[in-house]
């Protein structure tokens, strides 16, 4: 999005001074400036520099169509992005940026015209516009599927929707910075009224990750990225074949097609949420955490309730959940604890257990009295008490009693909990972070879990030890899809990924969930 944004703002001028009558001499240099000016506007970080270099190589290739120009351009970018940092060698977001900007050098022209030539008239602006993420879509699958084992069905359609209005926020955006200094009112103007599109923006990405089959479970790990990468090559040398055989036989192709209608299509009464089996599932709260662990037949129990009332109820319905046996509040952060009264209201819940730092203190506060104004029983939670509800086992591994001295925050107050439950383990981290964490290494010396709940959403903040050291087998995230934070970070997700677990992650997949098949094997599932 930043190289994207980048390209506009240096396309943007450059027309600009095309238009102004600005000699062609002059224009390299204005351009240039441009482009030094957004840089330092939107400061000199690794990520503005690369986005700034890949950006003018991307507007190259779409304005020029010249492969002699900007694959030299391109791989001289790369060369010397390499030289100034080697260390963006190891970098995702550096490959992707590169591959992207590759496969517009490479595909999005010709794409777009081929396209174009085949379609109505008044389809011919779509076409090419679509060209464009295609080609990056099709060349970055493999690094993607990496991040998240999934490949996605909905990113081109996605970003042909949000296309039109990146333009408007990235020029109303600037100007906005750009004349803030210079007289504040018209630049807050300027800046609702670059709020405007960027909203929708964000709508579109909501409601096209939402659409049913937009992601679709792919093989994890290097295997499946060398897989997905040996089917684009086959599909792009044989694809002019296969398009004239479908020409020549379009019954066939339309057999085909109900075929796989009717292989992917859910079955009444057959698929369904929950799965079959389910031990563990994470509920779509938006930014933050509630999780739900099956203690038997309508009964569980419940870690954290997120920050939406109707998301916590509606999520607990849908798993037929009638009763909380235990309600684990691990610390009062909002994004925590701010559903409860959609679990109050939606189910019977038993016993709660808290965390013993009332912090933010208006939190605590209003979260107690709710739990009192429903007559519930509340304990404080303290590290090595366990007991059992049903058929999960609950060990309180965290927090101690009394806190120690640098931990006495929120996060690190955080109710941290290994539960066994169906023969599987869970370990629950709520919004641990490394200084927390340590302790727990030497308590879980030699255990491996089968799943780890993410500690903070997928933060940076993760201890690489303890997480190496669980070894877990399915990793869960609770985190919203237009989170201001960055969450997940591209480091943990690197973590998890390194480690060889199945990431499933609530922005991406929906409600999530772990159960066990007939024959005991861990099977994730999405609820896309």
């Amino acid at each position: 999005m930043l190289g994207s944004n980048v390209a506009i703002v240096v396309g943007g001028v450059a027309l600009l001074a095309a238009r102004c009558g600005l000699p062609r001499r002059w224009r390299t240099p204005v351009v240039l400036l441009a482009l030094v000016g957004f840089v330092l506007l939107c400061r000199p970080e690794p990520s503005v520099l690369r986005a700034g270099v890949m950006g003018t190589v991307g507007l190259l290739a779409l304005t020029s169509g010249r492969q002699r120009a900007t694959l030299p351009a391109l791989g001289a970018a790369v060369t010397l992005l390499l030289c100034v940092d080697p260390w963006l060698a190891r970098s995702y977001g550096f490959a992707l940026s590169a591959l992207a900007t590759l496969g517009l050098v490479l595909w999005a022209r010709p794409w777009g015209l081929w396209m174009a030539d085949r379609l109505p008239r008044w389809a011919e602006l779509p076409a090419r516009a679509a060209a464009v993420p295609l080609a990056a879509q099709v060349i970055c699958a493999p690094v993607i599927v990496l991040l998240q084992g999934s490949v996605t069905t909905v990113a081109v359609l996605a970003n042909v929707l949000a296309a039109p209005l990146v333009p408007p926020t990235t020029v109303l955006g600037v100007a906005s910075a750009v004349v803030a200094p210079l007289w504040l009112p018209a630049a807050t103007a300027l800046a609702w009224a670059a709020a405007l599109p960027a909203w929708v923006i964000a709508r579109v990405a909501r409601v096209c990750s939402r659409l049913p089959y937009g992601t679709l479970d792919w093989v994890d790990g290097v295997a499946g990225a060398w897989l997905l990468t040996a089917l684009t090559v086959a599909a792009l040398l044989t694809g002019p074949w296969w398009l004239a055989r479908a020409r020549g036989h379009p019954w066939a192709v339309a057999a085909l097609s109900l075929v796989g209608v009717v292989l992917v299509a859910p079955v009444p009464g057959v698929r369904g949420w929950p799965p079959p089996g389910w031990v563990v599932a994470g509920c779509d709260v938006g930014q933050g955490d509630a999780f739900v662990l099956r203690s038997g037949p309508g009964t569980a129990v419940m870690v954290d309730t997120g920050p939406d009332p109707a998301a916590a109820s509606r999520c607990l319905r849908d798993l037929d959940v009638d009763v909380v046996e235990l309600l684990v509040l691990t610390h009062f952060h909002a994004d925590h604890v701010g559903g409860l009264s959609g679990v109050l209201g939606s189910t019977e819940v038993e016993s709660v257990l808290v965390s013993p730092l009332a912090d933010p203190p208006e939190n605590a506060r209003r979260t107690r009295a709710q739990l009192a104004a429903a007559g519930i029983p509340v304990r404080t939670a303290r590290a090595g008490e366990h007991g059992a509800w049903g058929q999960a086992r609950v060990r309180v591994l965290a927090p101690a009693s009394p806190l120690p001295p640098g931990l006495d925050d929120a996060n690190n107050s955080s109710v941290v909990l290994d539960v066994e439950v169906a023969g599987t383990s869970v370990l629950l981290t709520g919004d641990l972070e490394p200084e927390g964490a340590r302790p727990l290494r030497a308590l879980l010396r030699g255990r491996e879990v089968d799943v780890l709940k993410v500690a903070h959403h997928g933060s940076a903040a993760q201890d690489e030890v303890l997480t190496r050291q669980l070894d877990p087998t399915i990793a869960l995230i609770g985190v919203g899809a237009d989170n201001t934070f960055g969450h997940p970070a591209p480091s943990a997700l690197g973590l998890l990924q390194e480690i060889g677990a199945v990431v499933l992650r609530t922005d991406l997949h929906g409600d999530v969930a772990v159960a066990r098949d007939e024959l005991g094997r861990l099977v994730p599932h999405a609820r896309e």
